[in-house]
């Protein structure tokens, strides 16, 4: 198959142009590489879009999804990944950016067969303090020393820091839940189920930064609740690969979240859990939950 360019990178965004300007500019200036943002709703009162981000750059396509309410980062993404005309994808979010390496990176791995590359990736502090994302970082190396990719391919579901094929996602029909968050749960899960070759490296790619407004930072029970939903549906879909027990921690986690800012809410889920992992797994998931609720979770780390 031909392809107009080598990668596609997409790039949601919502309300943040300021941030989206950094990113853009921590991408290389290449022919063969194409940028799609999906603009989701935003504030007119917020944004510029006389002068959005990358209407005077080549190779950008700016989609502006319109309507009454934003429709989420996973509308976007699969829009994104709808106009996408690279050999590979490359997902970010619009408050994150690339590192330093990434133009070497793109060299280097461009003409491999492989079908996902994992990347080591940075976390910047609210600070401005950029560290290790130990989460990433750790959960490549424990897929090295394993020989297999399941700790980072199903233990750390996010969208960026990986070089993805877009024939390995369209014939397998990898798609993003629309959801408020969560969305990128089962996508991650997907891959991982799928993926017969890939690479683990030791380079840097991404780093994501840690900022009050972002959508994982979102600490209010409508996130919570649907995470919760997602992580189910990543139950149901892991679990003919015995793989359910990553996501069992994960129902745990965030219906403990869930638990702590908004009770009722979390009871009326109990049905749904039941019905993803039986009555008795989902009491004792529920027991765990309400200890993880005590935690300060308004500190949790992105």
């Amino acid at each position: 198959m031909k392809y107009l360019y080598n990668f596609s990178i997409i790039i949601p965004h919502y309300n943040n142009e300021q941030d989206l300007r950094r990113c853009m500019a921590s991408i290389p200036d290449r022919d063969d590489v194409q940028i799609i943002i999906v603009d989701d709703n935003s504030d007119p009162k917020k944004v510029d879009f006389d002068h959005f981000p990358g209407l005077d750059r080549k190779n950008t396509d700016i989609i502006f999804s319109k309507g009454e309410n934003g429709k989420g980062p996973g509308y976007a993404r699969n829009l994104g990944m709808d106009k996408a005309l690279g050999k590979w994808i490359i997902f970010s979010d619009s408050d994150d950016y690339f590192c330093s390496s990434f133009e070497e990176i793109l060299s280097k791995y461009v003409d491999s067969d492989v079908e996902v590359y994992f990347f080591c990736c940075k976390k910047q502090s609210e600070s401005g303090v950029v560290s290790d994302y130990l989460m990433i970082n750790d959960a490549i190396d424990l897929s090295c020393k394993s020989g297999n990719s399941d700790a980072i391919a199903y233990g750390v579901p996010c969208p960026w820091g990986k070089l993805i094929k877009r024939n390995f996602l369209v014939q397998n029909n990898i798609r993003y839940q629309q959801v408020t968050g969560g969305d990128d749960v089962l996508f991650s899960v997907q891959i991982a189920t799928h993926l017969q070759k890939y690479e683990l490296s030791d380079s840097t790619l991404y780093c994501v930064v840690d900022r009050p407004g972002s959508l994982t930072r979102n600490n209010n029970w409508q996130n919570f609740y649907s995470y919760v939903g997602a992580c189910c549906e990543a139950y149901k879909y892991m679990k003919p690969y015995s793989k359910e027990s990553l996501a069992y921690s994960w129902i745990v986690a965030w219906w403990g979240f869930l638990w702590a800012e908004k009770r009722m809410r979390a009871l009326s889920l109990f049905p749904r859990v039941i019905h993803t992992m039986g009555l008795l797994s989902a009491m004792r998931c529920f027991k765990k939950s309400m200890r993880v609720g005590a935690w300060n979770w308004k500190n949790r780390e992105k």
